[in-house]
């Protein structure tokens, strides 16, 4: 996945995914989890997951941007049983 991509902080960030298997098809996993990876406003790098929703084969999760201080922050989304993980980084900016 290319990136980073660029966020302006404090905003919010909606993350939806579909699973594929090794061959290209499409595959619906009992679940999938966002890890964000950030350094928040006081200064400490972090780890959050957010369950994501599924919604037929798409899963979605939302991200409040808010916690994280200006600079890179990395993302990572698995589910059971697939062998690679999607990841990228965003890069936050000061709104002004």
């Amino acid at each position: 996945m290319p990136g980073p991509y660029n966020v302006t902080q404090g905003s919010t960030v909606e993350f939806t995914v579909e699973f594929f298997d090794a061959s290209g098809v499409l595959t619906t996993p009992t679940s999938a989890t966002l890890v964000m990876t950030y350094t928040t406003v006081v200064g400490s790098t972090t780890t959050q997951s957010v369950n994501m929703t599924q919604s037929g084969s798409f899963f979605t999760a939302i991200w409040g941007s808010g916690v994280a201080k200006l600079g890179l922050a990395t993302f990572s989304i698995g589910a059971p049983g697939q062998a690679t993980a999607t990841t990228g980084s965003l890069r936050l900016l000061n709104s002004s």
